[in-house]
């Protein structure tokens, strides 16, 4: 049974006196007019500023237009399912926070909405005070998340990517120097503690991944000076991460579909960074950003590049990266032990990495070992 009445102000209800919650506007998407005049009147009488869409199209028409901070999504629409405009939303409108509305009581069909992004997922009959303090709590997540984001977006405009630019000027202007060599590593190691800033293990991951794509490359015999190089470059496979949000980077669970779409977009940014220095070593370290997660078979990303085509750089790359990840532990998982991680990825030889490099890693094995727990004198 639906009841009606007016309802504190949300801003009231969080304890908090938030411009942002002033007037928060929300997109009321169902095709049963009744419910959506129901649900408009309630959210108006709290304060929130409402449009309604009779189906998939109409809401996206909205979601172009006009600034919304909550979607409220009926899963059962005619023609596109309020499922698939979740998956639109998520991936077109990030910004916009989205809470499901279904005549079904489905755990399925609610932990697939969760896992796509969802806010929450209510079952009608709605109360009219369950409607509200549900848009409450979404509210303030996104609050929290907008937060975050705003975080993000200093640090790209703000005085760490000032440094950044700054830093590989000096490497640009200093490339026929003497001393060009210790510019170059000195400016990566401070863009190694820039990435620090933001999570700890992430710097001292891309420290590890410098030394293991050095020895892989020595074992493979390439030209010492290049797997030098190579090594200093494949520090900054991460940096594009300073551009990701806390609230994914340092998520303990499992990615929805629609946060790791955020996280793989570290590769380009990344290559962004990186790709307009001079210096030889920065143009290689944007390949290796760029490159280090593509897949021997094909399937990996930003480009879907598969076997030789992908540069040895990456290739290498993929090799560390992934044998660091397993043999440490992450925010969603602990390490595995080194025999295990190993053996796992044997099981993806020639799927996801290239034989020959994984067979290099295992020949320089006892060194890499070595660097793993922190033996090696660097």
């Amino acid at each position: 049974m639906f009841w009606q009445g007016r309802h504190p102000d949300p801003a009231l209800l969080e304890g908090t006196s938030d411009p942002l919650a002033a007037s928060p506007r929300v997109l009321v998407v169902d095709d049963v007019p009744e419910l959506r005049s129901w649900n408009r009147r309630i959210l108006e009488s709290n304060g929130y500023r409402c449009t309604e869409a009779a189906d998939a199209e109409s809401a996206r028409a909205a979601l172009r237009d006009s600034g919304f901070e909550l979607a409220l999504l009926d899963v059962n629409l005619p023609g596109e399912s309020g499922i698939d405009l979740l998956r639109h939303l998520r991936i077109e409108h990030p910004q916009v926070a989205a809470l499901m509305v279904t005549g079904e009581d489905d755990l399925a069909l609610a932990t697939l909405a969760i896992e796509l992004g969802a806010y929450g997922y209510l079952v009608k009959p709605v109360r009219a005070g369950e409607l509200t303090i549900n848009v409450v709590n979404v509210l303030h997540r996104r609050r929290r998340e907008e937060s975050l984001r705003r975080r993000v977006e200093r640090l790209q405009g703000g005085s760490e990517r000032r440094q950044v630019g700054a830093m590989r000027d000096a490497i640009a202007a200093a490339e026929h120097e003497p001393l060009v060599e210790a510019l170059q590593d000195e400016a990566i190691r401070r863009l190694v503690r820039l990435a620090e800033v933001r999570d700890d293990e992430t710097g001292k991951h891309m420290v590890r991944m410098g030394r293991y794509c050095e020895l892989i490359a020595l074992q493979l015999g390439l030209p010492e000076d290049w797997a030098q190089r190579l090594g200093l470059a494949s520090e900054l496979h991460d940096i594009g991460k300073v551009a990701i949000p806390d609230s994914i980077l340092l998520k303990p669970g499992r990615l929805t579909e629609a946060e790791f779409e955020v996280m793989k977009t570290h590769s380009e940014i990344g290559h962004g960074l990186l790709c307009d220095a001079d210096a030889d070593v920065m143009r290689l370290a944007a390949s290796v950003a760029l490159s280090h997660h593509e897949r021997w078979d094909g399937c990996g990303y930003p480009r879907a590049i598969a076997g030789a085509a992908i540069p040895i750089e990456g290739r290498i790359a993929a090799v560390a990266d992934v044998f660091d990840a397993l043999t440490n532990d992450r925010v969603y998982r602990p390490a595995l032990p080194v025999r295990l991680a190993v053996a796992t990825m044997e099981q993806s030889r020639e799927s996801h990495l290239d034989a020959a490099i994984l067979d290099a890693m295992h020949g320089a094995f006892e060194e890499i070992e070595r660097v793993r727990t922190g033996e090696h004198a660097d």
